[in-house]
């Protein structure tokens, strides 16, 4: 639970230099310069840790399925937050824990208990409360809820994927196949300029790797239910850097729902028959 509270705070600040270089760029070269900086970084420390293994893992296709959705999930998120506030974006994505939680019985036979239910129950509403539907709608905020959907697929098949392979090792193939997989969409949309932010790609990177790095191992010792609630805990993280870079200041109904979600994620920490 540590490792994956860990990564959630992580997240936001990456989304905030991905959504100010958003201005510049366009979101695809931004999606295939964060995961190019992850390969570049965790690819050399892989691979002289666990050779071949760190570029062809074990369980491969279960590898490839979650890198995938991962890709999908990262790119639409940042499609939404061009325009979309930060904390806003962040907050229609955790449709994603939600939707995990829901599911792990059904696909992983995990034990689903009062307790989880009760905790994403509560936080799902608190995520309705920080929304605060009031008729400005902005469409983008369309592609961050997409963004959770296919983000709550990655958590199942990253729970079935992560006994598989060391996580360094799978967070070697995920950078670079994900690297991969976006360069042609990056060469379409035109990587031109892109040089002037190779420092924000190399921090990016940094934190790409350890945001990852740390819930594959989470997910090592604890199963999807015990952990999807705590990704909640993310949306705490935006409220600071949405503060801090641009300014966004959250109202006071927004203040009440990210004190729900806390409390959901404090509720699945409670001791349990």
């Amino acid at each position: 639970m540590a490792l994956m509270a860990s990564a959630m705070f992580l997240i936001p600040i990456r989304d905030g230099l991905a959504k100010y270089m958003s201005d510049t760029l366009p979101v695809f070269a931004i999606a295939w310069g964060t995961y190019c900086a992850a390969a570049l970084i965790a690819a050399p420390i892989a691979i002289r840790k666990h050779g071949r293994g760190a570029i062809v893992p074990a369980g491969l296709p279960s590898q490839t399925a979650r890198t995938l959705l991962l890709v999908g999930a990262m790119t639409m998120f940042f499609f939404s937050v061009r325009t979309v506030p930060l904390a806003n974006a962040i907050a229609a994505y955790f449709v994603a824990p939600f939707v995990a939680a829901a599911l792990a019985p059904f696909v992983l036979k995990e034990r689903f208990t009062w307790a989880i239910a009760g905790a994403v129950t509560l936080g799902f509403i608190g995520v309705l409360v920080v929304l605060r539907p009031d008729g400005n709608f902005d469409a983008n905020i369309l592609w961050a809820v997409a963004a959770g959907l296919l983000f709550a697929c990655y958590m199942l098949a990253t729970r079935l994927a992560a006994r598989q392979a060391p996580p360094l090792a799978a967070l070697c193939y995920q950078s670079i196949l994900g690297a991969i997989v976006l360069t042609p969409f990056a060469l379409g949309a035109g990587i031109e300029g892109i040089g002037a932010f190779l420092g924000i790609f190399t921090l990016i990177g940094l934190l790409q790797s350890a945001s990852h790095g740390l819930s594959i191992a989470a997910f090592r010792f604890a199963p999807a239910g015990i952990l999807a609630p705590l990704v909640y805990l993310e949306i705490v993280a935006a409220v600071i850097v949405g503060l801090v870079a641009f300014g966004d200041w959250p109202v006071t109904q927004t203040w009440i729902g990210i004190a729900i979600i806390i409390a959901a994620g404090s509720l699945v920490a409670l001791p349990r028959n």
